[in-house]
């Protein structure tokens, strides 16, 4: 489970064998006490195909920051999903 990004104490991370089916997204972990799996985004709508256990303000910014950040996170997307190495991104919601 390559990890993305992060922010604060959210991770974006992938599901190698997710990238062979489906479209780019993110599967976002909280990362308070236990990492436990919390949410799914798809990156080129923005939607949510699992909230899990984030709440409306959690869900809203994340949406922000993969919104802020969707360039490359895309591109750090399709070099994972090749299997090429990179480093995490730190996340910001200034541009």
């Amino acid at each position: 489970m390559p990890r993305i990004a992060f922010y604060r104490y959210f991770t974006f991370f992938i599901v190698s064998f997710d990238t062979l089916k489906e479209p780019p997204h993110l599967h976002i972990a909280k990362e308070r006490g236990k990492r436990t799996y919390s949410a799914k985004i798809w990156l080129r709508t923005l939607e949510f195909s699992d909230k899990g256990s984030l709440t409306k303000s959690e869900l809203t910014l994340c949406k922000k920051l993969v919104e802020k950040n969707r360039a490359a996170l895309l591109l750090l997307f399709e070099k994972a999903k090749r299997g090429e190495k990179f480093s995490p991104l730190e996340l910001s919601l200034k541009k």
